[in-house]
């Protein structure tokens, strides 16, 4: 595959290597889990994590808006984004700080295409688990992009094991799962259901930052 097809110029960093570029568009693209935990005795909310995590691991479809920003040890930067999620199916939209880059990525459990501003195709793979052999030829390693969908909302992916941490009150603030490790810096109410305000995602190669300012459900 030619390297130039990867110069995305995604967030305009600083000038850099096209790989180095690349990967930091990747990280915050993907970067950007059923559970085994026992599920607390809910002392300070009366959320029942219980029935939230089975209304929302079925959800089909959804939509969030806001804003994203990633640390990782080939630098880091911050930008907007959209998620549209349908079914199996997720579609963002990324652009970056002061209006510079502007794609859309998508991607199922088949397949991943990103489109620049132009509508032109920058990238795409086929086949089984190609969002994650996507990540795994450019960066070297795997990251389980189909469980995004979950940990958006807050709830484990429920293909994995997982485990759920709770504070003394009895709000969810974290999930573990295939070797990340999902924070929840609070929640808010969007029809009658409580959804993350704050997700930060941390692993050995990256620190990724959501701030969610808004829920479609």
């Amino acid at each position: 595959m030619n390297p130039g097809l990867f110069n995305w110029g995604l967030f305009n960093w600083c000038q850099t290597p096209i790989k180095t570029q690349f990967k930091r568009s990747l990280l915050v693209v993907l970067v950007l889990a059923g559970g085994c935990a026992l599920q607390p005795t809910v002392s300070g909310t009366s959320v029942a994590w219980d029935e939230r995590q089975a209304q929302l691991a079925g959800l089909a479809e959804w939509q969030a808006r806001g804003r994203i920003a990633v640390k990782s040890a080939d630098g880091g930067g911050q930008g907007n984004i959209q998620w549209f999620q349908a079914g199996a199916g997720s579609r963002i939209f990324l652009r970056g700080p002061f209006g510079v880059g502007a794609y859309e990525i998508s991607w199922d459990a088949e397949s991943i295409e990103v489109v620049g501003k132009s509508g032109e195709v920058q990238v795409a793979y086929s086949g089984p688990n190609a969002a994650e052999k996507f990540l795994r030829d450019q960066l070297g390693w795997s990251f389980p992009a189909m469980s995004l969908r979950y940990w958006m909302l807050g709830v484990p992916d429920p293909a994995f094991d997982s485990h759920e941490q709770y504070d003394t009150e009895g709000w969810l603030v974290g999930i573990e799962q295939n070797g990340w490790s999902v924070g929840y810096e609070g929640f808010k109410v969007w029809n009658d259901i409580w959804l993350p305000k704050r997700v930060v995602l941390n692993h050995d190669s990256a620190r990724v930052k959501l701030v969610i300012d808004d829920w479609v459900l």
